[in-house]
């Protein structure tokens, strides 16, 4: 991880001083050192466009760890893996620890990365749900104001990244998209990295606008308050489940310690008479 991290700043660093040579003028040494890095990269490069979706839905963005990600696990757990035959070869463990060390390995090195990362995904995106709202809400405002749906996303996806840079990001993915396939399909996108029911009703609100040029500040209005009373259910209940789930630490905790404290007088009066 430490390695990844460091990689990473070195990367940005790189990518940052050549474009502010490029401003400046003399990048050619910046170059060549960028195009070497890329072909040491690319060259150990797999499935990047798969990794890169599963890591931008994680709230990473680092095009280098995307590129990077099956051998940031991979040189780990292969080292992993010679180290434990050295020491098994060495008779510093037997046979049984040596398959057991592997398999932790395997678990912790290649698929603790994918769980996590799998993990934070659906965090994010139920984090996103939540804030759109916010979006919608402002939206509402740049629409009443006179600008077009396209304006509007485009302006926000600035501004909104100050406050929420999941959402922020999301939104700017989409005005850029939005400007190489057109505007609806860039919606159906906003909604494939947000695969949420809400995010489905913001896109459906959207398209429908842009077909049939129907007033759009009402509605987003009204899908703001929707969203926000299904938030506040989903959070009834969860409160209403939690009485259910306390209620194994009451036994565990609270019942048996009384149960004990009650009984153990009779019994040790009955070990003491006999």
């Amino acid at each position: 991880m430490l390695l990844t991290y460091l990689c990473m700043i070195a990367w940005d660093s790189l990518q940052a001083r050549l474009k502010i040579n490029n401003v400046i003028g003399s990048s050619d040494q910046d170059q060549k050192k960028l195009k070497m890095l890329n072909s040491l990269v690319g060259a150990v490069s797999f499935n990047h466009i798969e990794n890169k979706k599963k890591l931008i839905s994680a709230g990473i963005y680092s095009d280098f760890i995307a590129k990077t990600y099956y051998l940031f696990k991979l040189v780990p757990l292969g080292l992993m893996l010679i180290l434990i035959f050295i020491f098994y070869l060495s008779s510093t463990i037997d046979l049984m620890w040596a398959v057991v060390y592997s398999v932790f390995s395997v678990l912790i090195i290649l698929i603790g990365p994918d769980a996590y990362i799998s993990m934070r995904g659906k965090k994010i995106t139920k984090r996103i749900s939540g804030r759109l709202p916010f979006l919608l809400d402002l939206m509402n405002v740049c629409v009443h104001t006179g600008m077009t749906i396209e304006s509007s996303l485009d302006y926000l996806s600035r501004e909104i990244s100050t406050v929420d840079e999941n959402l922020g990001y999301v939104v700017y993915k989409t005005v850029e998209r939005s400007k190489v396939v057109g505007i609806e399909k860039a919606i159906d996108e906003f909604h494939q990295m947000v695969p949420t029911s809400e995010a489905q009703s913001f896109a459906m609100t959207l398209k429908q606008s842009l077909q049939y040029g129907s007033s759009i500040g009402p509605v987003l209005s009204s899908l703001a308050s929707d969203i926000r009373e299904i938030n506040i259910m989903d959070l009834e209940e969860k409160i209403g489940k939690l009485g259910a789930k306390m209620s194994i630490p009451l036994i565990v905790f609270i019942m048996i310690p009384i149960v004990v404290l009650i009984a153990a007088p009779g019994i040790l009066r009955m070990i003491s008479d006999a």
